[in-house]
């Protein structure tokens, strides 16, 4: 049956391609329609499947919030301008970049599920040590404490301005503030979001008190959130979401989780954009939230029309130097002093020359390097990453796997909306090493706390190992 579904996929996907290639340049309502068909099918397609996968879906979701809805206002209203930057003539070739993209997640998403079946989840029921994630919290939260003190000492910056709302300066004013490049202590303020990574396993020990893990998620927050940055607080929090999936001893049903965590997103960040706005219109209400949370802030389409207007015209493509930027980010600025800006910043500088801080999807970065070949080619290979990733996570009976994979889904998923491989790496440099150190296996944080091992026969449903794993569903076909 399966094949029967990935054949029915396949056929429209190249009825899809067909439709492409006869399509006029100009036609900017076909390429649209293709959009919206795809993306529906796409749905269908994940909401359908007895395996679900969490990662793909989001992805959806924030496709839908963040390129389709905007997109459709765009070519239906002729509202293209955004951050004072009007980019009306780059509109239908975003349209053909995001209709291609839809079509190359979905049609790699179903190739690795085919090949690789996603299996049924498999619930893991640690029994860890509650003093050692306390005192891994404490050690995260603590570098991103310091690497807050030190971006003050170093930049300039003042404690004060770091958490500020009824200001006029508003919040993120302590960002704004730091001189310097500083990037490196920036990654560093990322560690702190392991303790809200932890945060459901430290919820899960027994018997003792959850109150000391609920107060370092806490402070966590606020380092992570002080500075007017949402994305490095979405990343922990997403990765928390799905290891409270693969851990809870109660069976949680991921399609309802998935929608609930989106919804919960999206308000949080309709909250930091009204706090991030002017003096004038930071009024808190639901209405300005929701207004917030799907205003031009979040747009990714008018700024991927502003690429498609400035790449390949004015700018170049970049043949894949904004990858290769990764290996640069790396070395500090204090220590290579001319080392050049990243490649995407260089092109939102020429579409924006007001640096509004513009985001562009991540299909956006693959078409500014290699064209219209790229944002195929490089569409199916992320699809199939995102599927390979829920797959991974899925079959892990290992918990230091699972919580490592957390992370890095979370990871892509915020690069897929913030499209800048280089930057958004270097960023969570901090959260990535720091689950790294505690997911090693010579690392005890995530290690089986002592108890007495029964000796003897086993009594039935009783068992040796220290994390006892369950499926969820029973096996079945994609």
């Amino acid at each position: 049956m399966s094949r029967w579904i990935a054949g029915v996929y396949a056929a429209v996907l190249v009825g899809a391609g067909i439709a492409v290639v006869q399509l006029p340049a100009s036609d900017g309502g076909s390429w649209l329609a293709i959009l919206w068909a795809t993306w529906i099918a796409a749905m269908v397609w994940a909401l359908t499947r007895p395996s679900f996968s969490v990662l793909f879906v989001a992805v959806m979701a924030a496709m839908f919030l963040f390129v389709i809805l905007p997109a459709t206002e765009a070519q239906l209203t002729g509202l293209t301008t955004i951050a004072g930057n009007n980019y009306g003539a780059g509109v239908v070739r975003a349209l053909e970049i995001s209709a291609l993209a839809q079509c190359g997640l979905l049609a790699g998403a179903v190739a690795a599920r085919t090949l690789r079946p996603v299996p049924s989840l498999t619930r893991l029921s640690p029994r860890l040590s509650a003093s050692r994630l306390d005192r891994a919290a404490l050690r995260s939260t603590g570098t991103g404490i310091l690497a807050i003190l030190a971006l003050s000492a170093l930049g300039g910056a003042s404690l004060g301005t770091f958490f500020v709302y009824a200001t006029p300066s508003g919040y993120g004013t302590f960002a704004q503030q730091t001189a310097g490049n500083l990037g490196y202590l920036v990654a560093l303020q990322s560690a702190a979001g392991l303790a809200l990574v932890l945060l459901p396993l430290r919820l899960s020990c027994l018997g003792s008190s959850r109150m000391l893990g609920l107060f370092y998620a806490a402070l966590a927050t606020f380092v992570l959130i002080g500075n007017g940055q949402r994305g490095r607080f979405f990343v922990p929090v997403i990765a928390a979401g799905l290891v409270w999936l693969k851990t809870s001893r109660r069976s949680l049903p991921p399609r309802r989780l998935a929608a609930a965590g989106v919804l919960a997103l999206l308000l949080f960040s309709g909250f930091v954009g009204v706090a991030r706005g002017a003096a004038s219109s930071r009024q808190l209400s639901a209405g300005s939230v929701v207004a917030a949370s799907a205003g031009s802030s979040e747009d990714l389409f008018l700024p991927l029309a502003g690429l498609a207007s400035t790449v390949p015209g004015e700018v170049p493509y970049l043949h894949g130097t904004s990858y290769l930027d990764v290996a640069e980010f790396l070395v500090p600025r204090v220590l290579w002093h001319g080392k050049p800006e990243d490649a995407i910043a260089e092109i939102t500088t020429v579409m924006d020359p007001g640096n509004s801080g513009l985001a562009l999807p991540e299909f956006g970065e693959m078409y500014a390097n290699f064209g219209l070949p790229g944002v195929i080619v490089g569409s199916l290979l992320l699809g199939a990453l995102i599927e390979w990733l829920s797959r991974r996570l899925a079959r892990s009976a290992s918990l230091r796997d699972s919580v490592f994979i957390a992370v890095c889904g979370a990871v892509v998923l915020v690069v897929f909306t913030r499209g800048a491989v280089a930057p958004m790496l270097a960023g969570f440099a901090g959260l990535l090493v720091a689950t790294g150190l505690v997911c090693r296996r010579r690392s005890g944080v995530l290690a089986a706390a002592a108890a007495p091992v029964p000796s003897g026969p086993l009594k039935p449903g009783q068992t040796r190992n220290p994390v006892a794993t369950t499926r969820e569903h029973p096996a079945a076909a994609p």
